[in-house]
């Protein structure tokens, strides 16, 4: 069943809400390693995992950590999971709920995650379920986390 309550950020509400801190956000890129590497909003830490991985996760076979590789990451997420917000995005050209793709993934960094999802100025929640960050987004949201998806037609000004 489609998530109707998707909530928004932009790029400079988001980069307003960094700048006065950092330490509350987890941010997920979700697109594929290649795409990432070619370009990621800074503080971003690539999440794309095997499809397989994916569906295990989705039915509730394994938790978000399962699918992580990074200690430094797993521990952020573990340590601050309900007190933080989950900034989900990929391509600009598709909304939560449109098609995606899960590649292998792991990327880690110190400062900042950001889970990322697909968005778009008018993003909705039909199509392909499946996808990462409707994966994600669905499976936050019922662990009672806090999750924006990023509108990524600028997120690398971020």
């Amino acid at each position: 069943m489609p998530d109707h309550d998707i909530e928004m950020i932009t790029s400079e509400q988001l980069h307003a809400a960094l700048r006065k801190s950092q330490k509350h956000f987890i941010i997920l890129d979700c697109r594929s390693s290649h795409e990432y590497t070619e370009s990621h909003i800074r503080t971003a830490v690539n999440f794309s995992i095997p499809s397989i991985m994916l569906r295990r996760f989705a039915a509730g076979k394994i938790d978000i950590t399962s699918t992580i590789k990074c200690r430094d990451l797993k521990e952020r997420i573990l340590s601050c999971y309900k007190e933080s917000t989950f900034v989900l995005y990929n391509n600009s050209n598709e909304s939560v709920g449109d098609g995606g793709g899960a590649g292998v993934g792991g990327g880690c960094r110190e400062d900042l995650v950001l889970l990322t999802g697909g968005t778009g100025p008018t993003a909705t929640a039909g199509g392909n379920n499946d996808t990462t960050i409707n994966v994600l987004h669905r499976k936050l949201k019922q662990d009672g986390c806090r999750v924006v998806c990023l509108e990524a037609r600028d997120f690398h000004l971020l």
